[in-house]
């Protein structure tokens, strides 16, 4: 498929791993629809009845999408299990491609946007460590850091460049990891470092490591911003689309989330459907 036929691409975007359910229609990289839900405990009950009810006011159909994106995680177990089992149930029945991408970028993608449309990113200057944050409890976050060079949706998209792995990690450790950033920028020897950045935005669920924001903040003014948004399926179906048009195939049936590191109770969970399988 060459670069006219991706302009018109319809990608059926849908991501489930935090307490929004997000779904979106695109073509091209263009916004069509998007639904959102704030039920994390009823995504499995919402989620088809959502995408079923989306598709039909827009006229769209299994045999009219040409690509269907779905946010991996982390996030929830059980999260994101429904939308990775969602997207590769409807690819294999409409015999159509599936790819994974990172619940985290979308998420970082989606404050950038939402610090756009607040005003936040007027008159910046250098670059910007981003991270995007979901809730882990007990003080960890999962997260992973991004520097923003860009504006606009294309220039978010092609413009944010991934500096670590997605991962579940101490929010107390992030802090720190953003404070040496900003102490490496504001060093005359330390500009160039690879992690240097003029300012840090903290995105996402940001609400259970309040506190700890409030000190990056009385300590850094604003170089420190904090974004507080929810997920956003456009940025799922955009990333999507990108890997697609750069050639990334993903075999629907190996297709997997990413759990990263289990909370204890969740990671019994895995551990109990596991054995009960093994008895089956």
């Amino acid at each position: 498929m060459d670069q006219q036929d991706h302009n018109r691409t319809r990608v059926l975007a849908l991501d489930t791993s935090t307490s929004a359910l997000t779904a979106a229609l695109l073509e091209g990289g263009a916004l069509v629809d998007e639904r959102h839900s704030q039920a994390e405990r009823n995504h499995s009950i919402k989620l088809l009845p959502t995408l079923q009810s989306l598709m039909a006011d827009n006229g769209w159909s299994g045999k009219s999408t040409d690509l269907v994106a779905v946010g991996v995680g982390p996030g929830s177990y059980t999260g994101v299990r429904i939308a990775v089992t969602a997207g590769k149930t409807m690819a294999w029945a409409w015999d159509k491609p599936v790819i994974g991408v990172s619940s985290l970028e979308a998420l970082a993608l989606s404050g950038l946007q939402q610090a756009e449309q607040d005003g936040a990113a007027a008159g910046r200057v250098g670059r910007i460590l981003v991270y995007p944050l979901m809730d882990a409890r007990r003080g960890q976050v999962y997260t992973a850091p991004f520097a923003c060079n860009g504006s606009g949706a294309e220039a978010l998209t092609d413009g944010v460049e991934r500096h670590g792995d997605d991962g579940i990690r101490l929010f107390s450790l992030v802090a720190e990891e953003a404070s040496r950033a900003l102490e490496a920028d504001a060093d005359a020897e330390g500009a160039d470092h690879p992690h240097a950045a003029a300012a840090v935005w903290f995105v996402g669920d940001t609400g259970a490591q309040q506190e700890a924001l409030d000190g990056l903040q009385t300590q850094w003014g604003e170089r420190i911003r904090v974004i507080p948004c929810g997920m956003e399926a456009r940025w799922i179906g955009r990333l999507g689309l990108r890997a697609y048009a750069a050639g990334r195939r993903t075999d629907t049936h190996r297709l997997e989330p990413n759990y990263t590191q289990l909370a204890e109770a969740e990671a019994k969970l895995l551990a109990k459907e596991r054995a009960d399988r093994r008895q089956q």
